[in-house]
């Protein structure tokens, strides 16, 4: 669990071997008191090297249970309890390489790189508990982590040190969602196709969802009436329910452009940020697909259009994760896969470059078609683009 690593460990040796002479030359000198003493500091050194071999034994990190959720600019705090084994701490620095996605608010921090070290002392009585809090700032999105702990344990008479790395798996992480831009995206709901969602223009009705009653109307069926209403009025009522629709809502996010990343890369995901929080705010079904690369099926980020908190999370972690060194595949690839699997969303929202190839595959996509324009944050239907350009 600790790798352990001794700097200047050879001076105490050094000074081992001074007080073995001194107790030599003091026994053929008669000299009792100095021999006294380098016989106490002898074993001194050897207890401190023993220490110096055992302590961190039986030290732990305490795993968190989940991953902290924030938005950039928030604050919050981190936090490490390390529980210790049978062998006290002392006067102990403790270093922690974090992922630059945070700034921390206090302690001794510095920036190397694309990583955050920071700094503070720690000291840890036998099978003490110890938590460490590093109060932060959120910058960036992406996956805070702890990339490195290390503890420092200083040698007798100030020689060197003891390094201890923290070498397991560190669960420790907070999850940054990316920052949105606004999409100017406007479509009508479809009034042919009965679902879930609450729509006042549908021509479908949820049986289970009743929304009230109105006066009886020639033509309203027996089994519309209701009965309790006619009881207490004497005038026959008719039941009412909640019209429904589907909507779904499905992005497709190039983030490539020919064989690299799009410059606009931040930019394309800000956007795509913007429409799953407003999808979750007006309560719609969306998903996403990213020409990502990745093991499993579909060899690509995929999630198809769902609603809810839950779903929406997920999303935003998806968009969360991306990184400008992620290896993507062509867009019309990732059209192609999703055609076979034959989608069902009323509206296609594709952001990012848009090549030849990948005009065509999605013109065979069912639903309406929208490009997300490079010049600006407006949603424009795919075939009224196509009549411009032709």
């Amino acid at each position: 669990m600790w790798e352990r690593e001794s700097v200047e460990k050879k001076r105490i040796l050094a000074v081992e071997l001074l007080a073995f002479s001194g107790i030599l030359f003091s026994l053929f000198g008669a000299q009792f008191e100095a021999m006294t003493l380098g016989i106490v500091i002898l074993i001194y050194i050897r207890f401190h090297l023993r220490y110096l071999d055992k302590v961190g034994e039986g030290l732990t990190i305490t795993k968190e249970r989940s991953a902290e959720r924030l938005h950039i600019g928030e604050n919050s705090e981190w936090f490490l309890t390390f529980q210790n084994g049978k062998y006290p701490m002392k006067n102990a620095k403790l270093q922690l390489l974090l992922t630059d996605h945070i700034e921390p608010s206090e302690g001794d921090w510095s920036v190397n790189g694309s990583l955050v070290e920071w700094e503070t002392d720690i000291s840890l009585e036998k099978y003490e508990n110890v938590t460490v809090t590093i109060p932060f700032r959120s910058i960036r999105r992406g996956k805070a982590k702890v990339v490195s702990v290390r503890l420092k344990i200083p040698h007798l008479f100030g020689y060197g040190e003891t390094v201890l790395r923290y070498n397991s798996h560190l669960s420790h992480s907070k999850l940054i969602y990316p920052e949105i831009e606004k999409v100017s995206f406007q479509s009508l709901s479809p009034v042919f196709k009965s679902g879930e969602d609450l729509s006042s223009h549908s021509l479908f009705e949820d049986l289970t969802m009743p929304a009230g009653t109105r006066e009886y109307r020639p033509g309203d069926t027996i089994q519309r009436l209701n009965w309790n209403a006619y009881a207490k009025t004497g005038e026959l009522q008719t039941n009412v329910y909640e019209r429904v629709t589907e909507e779904k809502m499905m992005i497709l996010l190039n983030v490539s452009h020919g064989h690299a990343k799009n410059i606009e890369f931040e930019k394309l995901i800000r956007q795509a940020a913007f429409l799953v929080t407003e999808a979750h705010r007006n309560n719609r079904s969306i998903g996403l697909a990213v020409n990502v690369r990745t093991k499993g099926s579909p060899h690509f980020y995929f999630l198809p259009p769902e609603k809810g908190t839950s779903h929406s999370r997920k999303l935003l972690e998806m968009l969360s994760v991306l990184s400008i060194g992620d290896v993507t595949l062509p867009s019309h690839l990732v059209i192609n896969q999703l055609n076979l699997m034959q989608l069902q969303a009323n509206d296609v929202i594709h952001i990012g470059q848009m090549d030849q190839t990948s005009a065509g595959r999605l013109s065979k996509m069912s639903g309406r078609v929208w490009i997300i324009t490079e010049s600006g944050g407006t949603a424009v239907k795919w075939n009224d683009l196509q009549k411009n350009i032709q």
